[in-house]
Formats: structure tokens, sequence, C-alpha cells
């Protein structure tokens, strides 16, 4: 499904071109926006059986290295970066990671925040199922672009603020302002994958580091529930 201007044309004449933010509940706006977004990028309706696996090849500072992430609407989330041997995810019973030593299951704890802000793709088509309480800041310039400003919150307290282009509700990335320092994420070469406008390159901004992820592998399909539990250690 190609990019449609029509969400944002709706928006637009419904709450008028200048200082929406002032006159609606920015609540209401942010929730229209978020809509706008899922129907721009084919997920509409938005359904909690989405899932989805993206695998990363990552060109960083001082090499290369990888990220899969597998993500599943209903919340649950398994992440992979082996040349560290981070392992981590959310299953049914609540998040969890394999330590350093590879040697034992610990809490997930705070790195939560780590895991969920690289989830690029489904913090794109169905942000809802990750964060809450979204707020309409109101528009901004966004990468060059001319963007309206969502900012979210994740379940650990931090926020999380997302870009959506104002000619069609597009996202087109995000800022983490809780890292240190935050880091900027914009999305690029988009291309149709069963029937969604996915993104195909991503890039995080961070102080004077810069990681540009080139997806090599998306795949909408449903996995195994496994996928999304801790490994058994024996």
């Amino acid at each position: 499904m190609k990019p449609t201007a029509l969400s944002a044309l709706l928006f637009l004449l419904s709450y008028g071109c200048a200082g929406p933010e002032t006159e609606h509940d920015p609540t209401q706006v942010a929730e229209r926006i978020l809509d706008g977004a899922a129907r721009a990028m084919g997920a509409w309706p938005i359904s909690d059986s989405l899932q989805l696996m993206a695998d990363a090849s990552v060109a960083a500072p001082h090499g290369t290295f990888r990220t899969l992430i597998h993500s599943s609407a209903d919340g649950r989330v398994r992440m992979e970066q082996a040349h560290s041997g981070f392992l981590a995810g959310v299953g049914v019973s609540g998040g969890w990671m394999l330590n350093r030593d590879s040697s034992r299951i610990d809490e997930l704890g705070g790195r939560l925040g780590f895991v969920i802000s690289h989830e690029l793709h489904m913090l794109a088509l169905h942000p809802r199922s990750r964060l809450s309480n979204p707020i309409f800041q109101g528009t901004v310039a966004f990468d060059s672009t001319e963007a309206f400003a969502i900012e979210m919150t994740l379940p650990t307290g931090n926020s999380l603020v997302s870009y959506y282009r104002l000619a069609d509700t597009l996202p087109i990335g995000h800022f983490v302002p809780w890292a240190e320092p935050g880091v900027i994420v914009t999305w690029s070469d988009w291309a149709e994958i069963e029937g969604l406008l996915l993104f195909n390159s991503a890039n995080f901004q961070q102080g004077e580091d810069n990681y540009r992820y080139d997806y090599e592998r998306i795949e909408v399909r449903t996995f195994p529930d496994s996928t999304f539990e801790a490994p058994i250690l024996f």
C-alpha cells in the first residue's frame, strides 16, 4: 500500500491548519494522527496479532554488528545483538535477559527501554502496543521535514517523541531523550512488504556517533511462542 495524503488531509480539515494544539485536546489530536499513521502504512485496522522480524546489519563508529528484532503487537519482543552477547525479551511472564556470562537468566528491568527503543518497525506500525499516554506536542521540523510531534510514555516511565510527516502522517522517526546523550532515529528507504509500507533503513544519531541500520530481512508473519521466551539453560 502506498502512502496517501488522505488521512492528513482529513485531519487538517477537521482541526484546521493553524494551532490545533491550542483549540483541541492534545490527546485526541495525537490519537487521530496515530490512526492516520497506521492507515498510511497499511496497518488499518490495527491487529494485536501482528508480528514481524527485522534483521539489520549495523555500521557503527567502531565496526559492524547485527541487530535482530522479533516483535509481537501483544507486547512480546525478542532482541539479539550477537557481537556483545546481548539477548533479551519480554514473554508471557515478563521481561528477561541473558546475563553477560550466558550462565543465567536475569530480570530485564531497566533495559526494557533499550529493547523497546530498538523495536523500530513495531513503534512505527503500532506504537500504542508499547507506549501510552500519547500527547500532541505541535508541529516541528524533524530531519528537514515538517512533522507532527507526539510524546508517549514507556512502561519504565521514560518518554519518547515520535514524528509524523504533515503531508500524509507517515511516521519518519523518533527522539529518545532519556539516553545520554539523546538519540535521534530517522527512517528511510520505504517499500511494500506483505501489504505494509515499511522502511529498510534507519539511522541512529547519538551525539557525534552514527549507527546506520540496513535491514537485510523483514518478515511479517506469525512466530512460535517460544521465540519470545527465555532460553532454557543447562
